[in-house]
């Protein structure tokens, strides 16, 4: 058996019209019914799809980055020298002078 493939643009299609049915002023309430019901239908099979659609994307967004260069960089030690005492003595070496 072969399975049909999702026909996205139809299916959206749909649901607009199906969108459009309630925005008009004449809404029978069974029929309404019948077509809330399909419109969740539709909108779960879209759903689906996209997020089919995004995982595929992001496999082969994956596999065509360029690999990270050894392990996990770890940070480097980040503990200072104290600071040297604030005395205002001899600067004569400072900025070339």
């Amino acid at each position: 058996m072969t399975t049909k493939p999702f026909e996205f643009e139809k299916s959206l299609g749909e649901l607009e019209e199906i969108t459009a049915w309630f925005e008009s002023s004449d809404v029978d309430l069974d029929a309404g019914l019948a077509k809330f019901e399909r419109g969740m239908e539709l909108a779960g099979e879209l759903k689906t799809h996209l997020t089919t659609i995004e995982n595929r994307v992001e496999k082969i967004r994956q596999r065509f980055s360029a690999p990270a260069a050894g392990p996990a960089a770890t940070p480097t030690d980040t503990t200072t020298a104290p600071e040297p005492a604030d005395d205002q003595g001899d600067q004569t070496g400072l900025f070339g002078a």
